[in-house]
This record gives structure tokens, sequence and C-alpha cells, in this order.
């Protein structure tokens, strides 16, 4: 499980057409449309007795709408995974992500120790590093937050809306 802000259709097809942009010139696997999301806090496996606390965690939070223009890409994991980021991530994304690892601490649930990062992943096995500097922005109007459940399946993990929370505006 995981929490994730989800992109809108529209947003989801401008991120979905960087990643296309961004193949031309890096190769690899476009991720599906209905996949790319922006990860807050990675939760793993969570046993279904826990699964009511999470659901209230989400429930709990106080955080603000906000404006979020992904503008930037890069690379990991030997430019096999390539990303594409805000170059300056609001302080309500940075709040949210903060309000929500702090809580699943709280529950007594692991997370991941890493630092938040936000950012898309947009293509897997790449062959090259994008090219730095800026990339066409994907302007996002972030209004929610979900919690999901993934799942794999023989096309690739599959995510489930497990519940979703309205940012307040």
């Amino acid at each position: 499980m995981f929490f994730a802000l989800w992109p809108d259709a529209a947003t989801a097809n401008r991120l979905h057409a960087l990643a296309r942009a961004l193949q031309l010139l890096c190769g690899g696997r476009v991720m599906r449309r209905d996949t790319l999301h922006l990860t807050l806090a990675f939760l793993g496996e969570v046993p279904t007795v826990a699964l009511e606390s999470v659901l209230r965690l989400g429930r709990l939070i106080r955080g603000e709408a906000f404006a979020l223009t992904v503008d930037v890409a890069g690379s990991w994991h030997g430019n096999r995974v390539v990303w594409a980021a805000p170059s300056t991530p609001p302080g309500a994304l940075q709040a949210l992500a903060a309000q929500l690892c702090t809580g699943v601490r709280n529950a007594g649930l692991a997370l991941d120790e890493r630092a938040f990062n936000p950012h898309v992943t947009l293509l897997r096995k790449a062959h090259d590093a994008p090219p730095a500097g800026p990339v066409a922005p994907v302007h996002w109007q972030v209004a929610s937050f979900a919690l999901m459940a993934s799942e794999r399946t023989a096309q690739g993990a599959s995510y489930r809306t497990l519940a979703r929370w309205r940012l307040h505006q």
C-alpha cells in the first residue's frame, strides 16, 4: 500500500506525452498512463488488521490543495528509471508528505526511511539518461490524495484506489 497523488485524466495525458517524448531520447518502456502517480508515503505490506488505522490516518490529514509543476527529469539505477519532478516542490506538498509519514510512524507501521523525493516514474529499462535541464512543464492542480493498493498482474503493476481524501481549497 501507499499514499499518493493521482493525476486527473488531463494531467495523466500530459505526463504520458512527456514520457513518450523522453522515450525517444532515452529508450526504455513507457509507464502505462493509468499507473502514473507521485508517491507520498510507501507502506509496503500492511496487515489487514492495520487497514482501519491507515484509513483513519488519511481522514485526519489536514492538507491544502496546491499547484504542482513537474518540470525537470532525471534518472536512477544506472539510468534505468527515468522520472520527472518539480524543480521547486511546493510547501503544501512537503507538508502533506510529512504529515503522512509522521502519522504512519505514530501508527506503528513500517515506512521507507529514505528522504521524500517527489517524482513521477515515466520510463523503466531506459538505455540513456535524459538530457540535463528542464523539460516541457506539466501543470497539475492537486486537490486530493489517495491510499492505493498495488497488485501484480501479467501486464505489470495494477493499482486499486482504497480511499481518496480531498485537500482543503
